[in-house]
Order: structure tokens, then sequence, then C-alpha cells
């Protein structure tokens, strides 16, 4: 029976030896070391110094080289702007120019550019020289029919019931190229003149 008791308490005390060895060895040296430093969080606008920010003033100045006349308007940022530094924001305005909306279009939109550039404020210029003879519709023949479309050639105006043979050699000719039409009038004295 001793000789149990022996071997019992022998193998407790290798039980808790290791133990406290390990936690010697591992755990204490880890508990002196303290980590003071908390690591440093960057802004999602890191690296970007001069950037648009939503208190950043917005002024648009509009001008009209055939008049003369200059329009200045203050607006808030659009929020497809924020963010933006000079370069994107001058991308974002080429973008602009080479899908332009119809509206823009036929106001004669020359160019859009940046006058200057903050994160105080953003001046920005559209230009316009307005044409007397603009071409406001255009028809043309597409896929087997006629097809009005307006200036940008994109959106269609109109899908007139008129066949081509049976206009005139010469105005097939025309819209099988392309034919221009300044105004309403001269769009609606096609359509009657040629519409069954």
């Amino acid at each position: 029976m001793k000789r149990k008791c022996i071997c019992l308490f022998l193998w407790v005390l290798v039980i808790a030896l290791s133990y406290g060895g390990g936690y010697l060895c591992f755990a204490w040296p880890l508990s002196e070391v303290r980590t003071t430093e908390t690591p440093e969080v960057l802004p999602v606008t890191a690296g970007k110094e001069n950037f648009i920010l939503p208190e950043t003033r917005l002024v648009m100045e509009t001008l009209n080289l055939k008049t003369g006349e200059k329009v200045i308007d203050e607006s808030p940022m659009p929020a497809m702007y924020l963010g933006l530094e000079r370069e994107e924001l001058l991308s974002e305005l080429n973008n602009y120019m080479t899908d332009l909306p119809l509206k823009e279009l036929e106001d004669g939109l020359v160019s859009f550019d940046i006058e200057s550039y903050s994160t105080n404020e953003v001046v920005l210029r559209k230009t316009y020289y307005p044409d007397e003879n603009y071409q406001k519709y255009y028809v043309i023949y597409r896929q087997g029919r006629i097809v009005i479309y307006y200036s940008d050639r994109k959106t269609v105006f109109e899908y007139p019931d008129i066949k081509l043979g049976d206009l005139p050699i010469d105005l097939q000719c025309e819209i099988l190229s392309g034919k221009e039409m300044k105004d309403e009038t001269e769009l609606y004295s096609f359509l009657q003149n040629y519409s069954s």
C-alpha cells in the first residue's frame, strides 16, 4: 500500500512539474512582453492628398462663345465626383464629352474643362458654340426599313411607314448614306410627302 501511495505521489508530481515547466517555458516569457503600440490605422483616402470631399463647393461656369455670355452657378458636389483627384475628375469629364447627352449636343457643347481644383472648391467650365445650321434629325436605311434618329444618331425618333423603293432615286441614295434634316419643319415635310 505504501508503495502505491509513493507511485501515485510521484505520478502527480511529474504531471505538476510538466505542466508548470511548460508554463514557465512558453507562457510566462510572453506575459512579460506587453504590446503598448497600436497598429497604425490609415483612413480610406490614404495616399490621396488632394481629393473632392462632400463639403467641396462646385462652381459651374457656362460660357457661350457666340454671344460671350457667361453664367456662374454654385451647387452641391454630385456624389459621382466625391473622392476623385484632379486626374480622375478630368477623366470623368472626358468620358462625358465622348458620350454627350442629346440636349448638350443640340446646345452645341464643345468642351468641358476644369478651371480650378482644390479640396475647398472645384470650378468646372462648359463651353458652348451653338450652331444655327445644326442638323437635328438623321434619316437612314437600317435593317430593311427607314429609321429617323435624333442628331446623336443613337436615339430613335420614329420608324416611319415609308418604303425605300417608293422614294425618288436621288432621295434613296441620300437616305442610304444618311440624310440630315435641320428641323421639325423639314422632317414633317418629308414625312407628309412620302408617307403612305
